[in-house]
């Protein structure tokens, strides 16, 4: 009877990885590059468009700034590139490090920010973007 309650309980209910890493829409036009899809990565990450702006910034070494819902940096910078920077910056500032899972809070406690895990109460510290 228990295998049977087992048996139809969808396969989902047992996966660990539901995050799903959001990829870049990146346009290069001359010297610059947009990123179309900036604030849907923002929001899939639950995390502030100019956190995410200035960690870009800083890991990519360009300037820019942030148009409407897009993203557009100084300088040619490839999809795979971007996609790169912004698994480093979940691995860093969204996944928790004990669970692994992406239910966080970033919180600034006093010169430092700290990630909250919502899920197993986790805290760990971050260093600041």
């Amino acid at each position: 009877m228990l295998e049977r309650a087992f048996g139809q309980i969808p396969k989902t209910v047992f996966e660990k990885a539901r995050f799903q890493m959001p990829e870049a829409d990146v346009v290069v036009v001359g010297n610059r590059t947009t990123l179309r899809n900036f604030r849907s990565i923002a929001n899939d990450l639950n995390r502030e468009p100019d956190h995410l702006l200035k960690f870009l910034l800083r890991e990519l070494g360009a300037s820019g700034n942030i148009e409407g819902t897009q993203a557009v940096f100084q300088g040619r910078f490839t999809k795979s590139m971007v996609d790169e920077r912004i698994r480093r910056y979940a691995e860093e500032f969204v996944l928790c490090k004990e669970c692994g899972k992406p239910d966080t809070k970033l919180i600034k406690q006093e010169r430092f920010y700290v990630l909250r895990c919502e899920v197993c109460g986790a805290r760990a510290p971050v260093r600041s973007v």
